[in-house]
Order: C-alpha cells, then sequence, then structure tokens
C-alpha cells in the first residue's frame, strides 16, 4: 500500500483521496424539479391558484419551506417558473424551410407535436384553470412564456414581407395569432378533431392566400 507524508506523518494514500461523486443530477436540482413537479400535480388534481399554499407545495414535494423560500421569493414566481419549464421543456428549434410558407409549417408541426406530445397539453388544462380571475398572473405568464414562442413566427413573416414574399401592409401580429391561436385551439378544446400534417399545410396555405403581393 503507498503512502504519503503529511506532517502528521504518513497516511494511506488511498484513504487520503477523495470520495468518487455519485452518479446522477445535483442534489440542489432534484430539490427544484421535486418542487416545480409538486405545483403541476397540485393543480391537476383541482387546487385553485388561491388555495395553493407554499405548505401544501412543500408536503408534496417532500421538502421544507426554506428550500423552497431559498429559491422562490413568493407563490407568484414560483408558478410562473412552473409553467415556464412545462411550456419550453421540449426546445424550438429554429425554423428550417427555404421560403415562408415551409418555415410556417415547421413552426406549427413543433406547436402541434408539442401540445399533442408532450405533457404541455396537460399543463395548458392546468393554465386555463390556473390563470381565471389572475390578470397579474396572466400577464407574467403572456410575457415570459407566450412572447417568445409568438416572435419566431413574427420573425420569419417580417422576414418574408421584408424580401417581397408578403405584402407590405400585412399585419404581422394577427397573422401570427390567427396561425397560433387556432392549432392551440382546436388541439386542446376539441379533442376528437384531428389535427394533421395536413390540417397544419392547409392553415399556412389559407393565411398566406390572402398576404401574398
Amino acid at each position: 500500500m503507498s503512502l504519503r507524508t503529511t506532517g502528521g506523518g504518513a497516511i494511506p494514500a488511498d484513504a487520503a483521496a477523495p470520495s468518487p461523486r455519485r452518479p446522477g443530477r445535483p442534489r440542489s436540482e432534484q430539490v427544484e424539479d421535486a418542487i416545480l413537479d409538486a405545483v403541476i400535480a397540485l393543480l391537476s388534481q383541482s387546487v385553485t391558484y388561491d388555495l395553493l399554499s407554499m405548505e401544501m407545495i412543500a408536503a408534496k414535494a417532500g421538502v421544507g419551506k426554506a428550500a423552497i423560500y431559498r429559491r422562490w421569493a413568493n407563490k407568484e414566481e414560483l408558478v410562473i417558473t412552473t409553467l415556464q419549464r412545462a411550456f419550453h421543456s421540449t426546445p424550438r428549434r429554429a425554423p428550417t424551410g427555404a421560403g415562408v410558407r415551409e418555415q410556417l409549417i415547421d413552426l406549427l408541426l413543433q406547436m402541434r407535436s408539442n401540445v399533442l406530445e408532450t405533457h404541455e397539453g396537460t399543463a395548458f388544462a392546468v393554465l386555463l384553470q390556473t390563470l381565471a380571475g389572475n390578470p397579474q398572473l396572466m400577464f407574467r405568464y403572456q410575457e415570459t412564456v407566450i412572447e417568445p414562442r409568438r416572435e419566431q413566427y413574427r420573425e420569419v413573416l417580417r422576414a418574408a414581407i421584408a424580401n417581397g414574399e408578403l405584402r407590405p401592409d400585412l399585419n404581422v401580429e394577427r397573422a401570427t395569432v390567427m396561425l397560433t391561436s387556432t392549432i392551440l385551439f382546436v388541439c386542446k378544446l376539441f379533442p376528437a378533431f384531428e389535427v394533421t400534417e395536413d390540417y397544419c399545410v392547409g392553415l399556412v396555405d389559407d393565411m398566406l392566400r390572402g398576404a401574398r403581393p
């Protein structure tokens, strides 16, 4: 057994080596995930935003309230973070395609996939009852979750106007809402309606008929 010398004498080298780090996520990330999961779980179980408390969240997550307050100052900040994670857990890639039509179709197909095939769908149902009667929370949600996603559509439309693919007088905001709101509406409020790839293509083509020069 090899030895190394210290001021207090020789000690086994292997005894002085630090313990190997356990594989897996750091404890702080595990705690944060547990807290955010607890918020979604409670809201999904018909606990209203007004009734939701830090005590309930801590108990559900299996942590102390101090662990929550070290990360979030209040309930509003915690709920906003929860919604951000739920709706941004599946990263949006930059739209692909040579022209405006292909790029918009790509964005809509990404949105369709996220709403129908990931836990964003569950989060949306929770969102509806959470935001009801909470204008401040609704404003924060719009600002931090919705706007970054809609901006992708706006960028595509503005670029198409600049290069002459679309009319210079096209209302970019209205066109963005027409596309995004329609997909969200049919995906979540009409579950029996099959939102296919062809539906997304047709929606873009319908909008472009009135937007071309």
